[in-house]
């Protein structure tokens, strides 16, 4: 079984609460967020799939910090755009309704972690209670890359691991989201040290809402201001190098993971 994990985290947090020498001032910011946020996800996941039999289900997995963590199981890459689709107008809907004046952003992150591979469920009997509430966790290198690809999140933009991107370019409703290649960078643990593609995604016909100064503060946005959407070509390509090298020089095959059900 392949999981979908949506990160959605704070941006200028920690900047905002410092100000504040009162807990207090702060603290109806952040309950609103953590309130608010998964009912809207709920909404415009309703919305996506209005004409669909079935409405996947996305569960907050676990809060760390500013950041909330949904999961999802897409049975198919149309499922996996639409989760994605409405994750992307949720924050931007978030940020017009409840941050409009406030120094604070939504930056997303997306990844897929296979169950029938490396990673492992778990419940924690600890924090259980009994059949009816059951706490998971999920471990394993897949999760761990995830949270290492949150590094390359920005404001008003989805950040996507390579095998989201990969089933992405491969669903017939590809053409409802951009995506951008914006380059190339180093994380710690992943890849044996070769960069990793830094890819964003848009809804189709979307330019990246940076401010001003954000673009002045960061190449990665700087570089994405006015840039098209990259050709599906050389995402692929950038994918089929990465698996050229893990193959060729790590004897690691990574292939297009597949959603739904285990095939028999």
């Amino acid at each position: 079984m392949v999981r979908l994990f949506l990160s959605v985290d704070m941006a200028g947090s920690t900047q905002f609460k410092a100000r504040f020498t009162d807990g207090g001032s702060w603290l109806d910011t952040f309950r609103t967020f953590f309130t608010n946020f998964p009912l809207m996800l709920a909404g415009q996941v309703g919305f996506a799939f209005l004409e669909e039999g079935e409405t996947p289900s996305v569960e907050v997995w676990k809060v760390m910090g500013d950041e909330v963590i949904f999961v999802a199981t897409p049975a198919s890459a149309e499922e996996l755009v639409n989760l994605l689709l409405a994750l992307l107008r949720t924050m931007n809907a978030y940020e017009e309704r409840y941050l409009e004046d406030l120094p604070l952003r939504l930056k997303g992150t997306a990844w897929l972690a296979d169950f029938a591979g490396p990673n492992i469920e778990l419940e924690i009997p600890e924090l259980s209670g009994g059949e009816s509430v059951r706490a998971i966790d999920f471990i394993g290198p897949d999760l761990d890359l995830g949270f290492r690809v949150t590094k390359f999140a920005r404001p008003a933009c989805l950040t996507l691991s390579l095998d989201v991107a990969d089933l992405v370019l491969t669903a017939d409703n590809a053409g409802q989201v951009a995506l951008h290649l914006i380059g190339a960078e180093e994380l710690k643990g992943v890849m044996f040290g070769r960069p990793y593609p830094i890819l964003w995604m848009l809804e189709a016909g979307e330019d990246f809402n940076f401010m001003p100064w954000e673009v002045e503060q960061c190449p990665h946005m700087a570089r994405a201001t006015g840039m098209p959407p990259t050709p599906a070509s050389d995402i692929e390509r950038a994918i089929a190098n990465i698996r050229l090298y893990l193959r060729k020089m790590h004897g690691v095959q990574r292939p297009r993971l597949e959603l739904g059900p285990p095939t028999a």
